[in-house]
């Protein structure tokens, strides 16, 4: 039997990844201009391309000011702890029942880019580590890969 392709488009990735996350964050409307869908969408762009808000914004034609976004993000955000909560049930969500019903076996990368800045809020915003590129200050990125389960007996 032939298998069937599915060629997956980064439209369909974004429109899923905005009906997941608004479906867990519950942004609300923050006047015409910044709506829950162009919030999302902003900040999927800014991280896609590892960038800020404000160079996000002024790099799209129709995007509203940096200064709009960030009132909007403020005004319609919960608490931190409260988002942590909703992001961490954004990304369990999605996952199929087999890989809820036991532990899996993953592979994990840490990716260090280097920061040369001062944390905005808190010390642990920034990742420490043995120096590299100048500096020992770090933001750190995590990635897991879950095994499927024939490679895991190899």
């Amino acid at each position: 039997m032939r298998r069937q392709q599915y060629t997956i488009t980064a439209r369909a990735i974004h429109e899923h990844a905005a009906r997941l996350c608004q479906r867990h964050l519950r942004l609300a409307d923050h006047g015409p201009k910044c709506t829950a869908g162009t919030l999302l969408t902003l900040l999927f762009y800014a991280a896609a391309r590892m960038t800020s808000l404000a160079a996000t914004c002024a790099s799209l034609s129709a995007a509203p000011s940096d200064t709009a976004v960030r009132t909007a993000l403020l005004a319609t955000l919960p608490a931190i702890h409260e988002l942590q909560r909703r992001l961490n049930r954004a990304l369990r969500g999605d996952l199929p029942k087999a890989l809820r019903r036991r532990r899996q076996p993953l592979a994990i990368d840490l990716t260090l880019l280097p920061y040369h800045g001062e944390p905005l809020e808190d010390a642990n915003e920034v990742y420490r580590g043995q120096a590299k590129e100048g500096t020992s200050h770090f933001h750190a990125y995590a990635t897991a890969y879950v095994l499927p389960r024939a490679s895991a007996t190899r």
